[in-house]
């Protein structure tokens, strides 16, 4: 009898307990959380000779990225007269062989299809825009275009050497992002010259010469000959490029970028996982103030985007059509609207690749939910941040917002990213599910505790006394 008590006892404190545990079997935050090639030896009677233009082009992935606005100029004047020499091993004849440089002609001369020069100076420029694709590296790509100077209608005098200099300046080296070369803005161009077939002292004009080869080179006291030289402290170059000789390197020109995602979370509140929350990126532009075309991926989210149009070359390889994509269709003044409107879902990302270095950007969150209102919290990096402004309730240091419907939340950077680097600012909605039962959910478990409790010691004293009555 006594064990039969003592087992309904047990059972009665276990459906008890069991009781309490379903009560609170809430779950309180659920939900699903988330270049071009170098130029060859010119052939015969090839009168256009190419010079190749670098840019050096920073960006922490492996990643095509849109250019930088900038136009340079070229200015060919004549070179002074230096002397050439051909060392034995080089020569036809087996000797050595030197002459003296002439003052280049510029009359005729025409740089990359600009006007004929004159005497004096023949001028032309070399124009990156926003729509030009480049490749870009964590330690930085090559990428090259080319500018042309076409000799095609000069009259030269004589067979021999013409020595050219070419002046290089830029109409926007801080306003573009790029960083200024750190060699010298001349080069010198060799250009070889002897009679062609057609030849008549008679009357000599601009049939009667071909060109045979070129040779540019870099004059600088800071580069040690290498023993392959035109003349004594110049190096061999196919343009304004990077240049190495004996470890001591002439920098091309650099742009550095880095990039933006923009990530959502959403716990909680799994029936709106689909659902997309508008986002704004409002750019804050640093030294670089030009026009500027960022690339842009999207996951789970939606931006306005436009494909480039067709199949292009980048560094000699192909980049199919429709494969990059940019922020909306056309170029814009400066940085604002350049963001394409994102719309993010829980576990999506919107990436904006190829921002100039310098660049700060201020990202505002709307809950478009109806009716529903989130403790949103952030992450830059992976460390937790404070919001700076937007129309939330902010607490604990500003680190968490609750959102009602239609209010915002805003992260602006304080300083702009390092250069060639990854940022990424994480939105986290949370919608904490409140039982509907409030204190008699916390409480009544309790009581029914307390007075079950009471319930069974009354019972089991009565049960003792007519226990011992009995006996």
């Amino acid at each position: 009898m006594k064990k039969l008590q003592k087992t309904g006892f047990l059972l009665l404190v276990l459906a008890l307990v069991l009781t309490v545990s379903a009560s609170f079997a809430v779950e309180l935050d659920g939900g699903e959380v988330g270049g071009f090639t170098q130029p060859d030896t010119p052939n015969v009677n090839d009168k256009v000779v190419s010079i190749q233009k670098e840019i050096t082009v920073f960006n922490p992935d492996e990643a095509l990225i849109y250019g930088p606005a900038i136009t340079y100029t070229y200015t060919v004047t004549p070179g002074t007269a230096v002397s050439v020499t051909d060392a034995a091993s080089d020569h036809s004849s087996g000797t050595a062989a030197s002459t003296t440089t002439l003052p280049g002609i510029t009359t005729g001369v025409k740089v990359n299809g600009g006007t004929a020069g004159n005497s004096a100076s023949a001028t032309g420029t070399l124009a990156w825009t926003n729509a030009d694709i480049l490749d870009a590296s964590q330690t930085g790509t090559a990428n090259c275009k080319a500018f042309t100077l076409d000799f095609t209608d000069v009259v030269f005098t004589q067979p021999g050497v013409y020595r050219y200099l070419i002046t290089e300046s830029a109409n926007a080296y801080t306003t573009s992002g790029v960083t200024e070369t750190t060699g010298t803005h001349t080069r010198y161009l060799d250009v070889y010259v002897m009679r062609s077939d057609a030849y008549d002292a008679a009357e000599i004009t601009k049939e009667d010469w071909r060109i045979y080869g070129y040779v540019c080179v870099i004059e600088s006291e800071d580069i040690t000959p290498d023993g392959d030289t035109t003349t004594a402290g110049a190096v061999k170059t196919n343009g304004f490029v990077a240049a190495t000789n004996d470890s001591t390197a002439v920098k091309a020109d650099e742009y550095h970028t880095f990039n933006l995602t923009v990530g959502k979370t959403l716990v909680g509140d799994s029936t709106m996982n689909s659902h997309q929350f508008p986002f704004d990126a409002a750019w804050t532009a640093g030294d670089a103030t030009g026009t500027f075309q960022f690339a842009v991926e999207a996951t789970n989210a939606t931006v306005t985007r436009t494909a480039q149009a067709g199949a292009t070359s980048v560094g000699g390889t192909t980049v199919a059509a429709d494969s990059l994509y940019k922020v909306g269709g056309a170029d814009a003044v400066g940085t604002a609207d350049k963001d394409g409107n994102p719309s993010i879902a829980n576990g999506g990302t919107v990436k904006y690749i190829g921002i100039p270095t310098g660049t700060k950007a201020a990202v505002t969150e709307t809950n478009n939910v109806t009716g529903t209102t989130y403790t949103t919290t952030l992450e830059v990096d992976g460390t937790a941040a404070a919001f700076t402004g937007g129309s939330a309730t902010l607490a604990n240091e500003d680190k968490v917002a609750t959102m009602a419907d239609g209010a915002t939340a805003v992260y602006a950077q304080a300083s702009a990213p390092a250069a060639d680097t990854d940022t990424t600012i994480q939105f986290t909605n949370t919608l904490s599910v409140i039982s509907p039962t409030g204190y008699v959910v916390r409480f009544a478990p309790y009581a029914v505790m307390l007075i079950a409790g009471i319930a069974l010691l009354v019972v089991a004293k009565k049960h003792r006394k007519h226990t011992e009555e009995d006996e």
